[in-house]
């Protein structure tokens, strides 16, 4: 038969769009199942208020689900769009990293180079290598203000002066602890370094090259188009988050994007679009993930590293978002998913006849600490408001974790025993 002919001949018989084989035709059937899979379970928690955000979902590299929820703006009731900018707090971290990689490339920077180099008069500066900064081994305390002055506009150069009145936790190189000061303080040696600024580095080694159109790191300051506003679920339904100026966490949580960009941003890696040192860096044996949060607003990006599947969900009411995260990558591996529903206790009035009681530094076993304070009779670790359940038992609605003093035989207060969705920790009282 003539191989025009027998073309319309199958046309005829399978209409445009339809599939010729059924081989064929099931990945094209598995993504549209998973992508109503992925609806039907995140719908439910977007209408109870527990979420608000963006989620987007990926398998064999093609986008198959992408989807806004909840309010961006609560007093203008404006809906989060796919194109929302939400912020993406620690992720900024890798997007730190990947600077750091090209400069290290360029000559321009080296990981042995003490921080004096860059920073004469930092405290302890010449016991402070750029690699100690990289791998969070500097002993910079992770925040390094309290949370009221967080609200003030700082360039890098007056930040900088702030860390350098916060005490070391530990001797440098000795130890781990997590510290978004000491990246901000990394952020700023590499200003020095290229003699650009920290918002021109990433346009030039961390946007463009990935195509990001979208982000942007934001001084606080600014007004942004498309900028969703952070809220925290409460029993009297949301409410506005403390305020914050970005610009104590640049070069550690300080970029604000879209969803779309910041799949882009895993894609740039795994694909070396950044180069091979980059991807060397971020090589390991699972998925290549991410995460970050930051007063109302959390991130999570994965990305298997053979692109089966990925997912990035961007939040600006996080509520139940370790439950979505569980949930997506449970869908998007095929398993069961586990977990389709969450209850929030019957908050009380409080039982705790003396909240004093509570109050103090507690610490947990990697270092990191926190603040019990007494704010207009409710007690908050750090900015994060726990609201009585039961005797000694609270409930925070930033993480949806349940935080439960526990007491030595003596009756006295000795740590905090802090369950969420996925975390379990215990925090010392000193």
């Amino acid at each position: 038969m003539n191989p025009s002919k027998q073309l319309v001949s199958i046309r005829r018989k399978f209409p445009v769009g339809a599939c010729l084989l059924l081989a064929f035709c099931a990945p094209a059937a598995s993504a549209q199942s998973n992508a109503k899979k992925i609806d039907a379970f995140i719908k439910p928690f977007a209408d109870a208020n527990q979420f608000a955000g963006v989620v987007l979902a990926s398998e064999n590299g093609k986008v198959i689900y992408e989807k806004a929820f909840g309010l961006a703006n609560a007093d203008y009731k404006i809906p989060n769009q796919v194109n929302t900018r939400i912020g993406i707090a620690s992720i900024t971290k890798y997007m730190t990293a990947v600077i750091l990689m090209r400069l290290l490339e360029e000559r321009k920077i080296a990981l042995a180079d003490k921080l004096t180099q860059y920073i004469p008069d930092f405290p302890n500066g010449d016991k402070i290598t750029i690699e100690m900064l990289m791998r969070h081994r500097s002993g910079i305390p992770h925040r390094v203000m309290p949370p009221e002055m967080e609200s003030a506009g700082y360039t890098s150069a007056e930040f900088i002066e702030k860390v350098k009145q916060a005490k070391l936790v530990f001797e440098p190189g000795t130890q781990r602890l997590y510290s978004s000061a000491g990246y901000s303080v990394l952020a700023r040696a590499l200003e020095i370094a290229s003699g650009k600024d920290y918002a021109q580095l990433l346009q030039e080694y961390v946007f463009t090259p990935a195509g990001m159109t979208d982000s942007l790191t934001v001084d606080g300051e600014s007004v942004i188009e498309r900028r969703a506003q952070d809220y925290y679920l409460s029993p009297n339904g949301l409410v506005n988050v403390p305020l914050k100026n970005y610009s104590f966490l640049v070069g550690a949580g300080s970029v604000f994007g879209t969803a779309r960009d910041v799949y882009r941003f895993a894609e740039a890696v795994l694909d070396g679009k950044y180069g091979a040192a980059v991807k060397t860096y971020f090589q390991g044996d699972g998925p290549f993930n991410g995460s970050g949060s930051t007063n109302g607003h959390r991130s999570y990006y994965e990305l298997a590293r053979d692109n089966k599947y990925g997912y990035v969900i961007l939040a600006n009411n996080a509520g139940v978002f370790d439950l979505i995260q569980q949930g997506l990558a449970e869908i998007l591996q095929g398993k069961a998913v586990t977990v389709k529903t969450f209850t929030i206790p019957t908050i009380v009035p409080n039982p705790n006849k003396n909240l004093d009681e509570f109050l103090g530094r507690y610490k947990r076993s990697d270092g990191s600490e926190t603040e019990v304070v007494i704010r207009n009779g409710f007690l908050y670790s750090s900015d994060i408001k726990l609201y009585p359940v039961k005797a000694d038992c609270f409930f925070e609605y930033r993480f949806f974790g349940n935080a439960c003093f526990r007491r030595d035989d003596a009756g006295k207060i000795k740590e905090i025993q802090w369950k969420g969705i996925n975390f379990d920790l215990t925090w010392v009282k000193q």
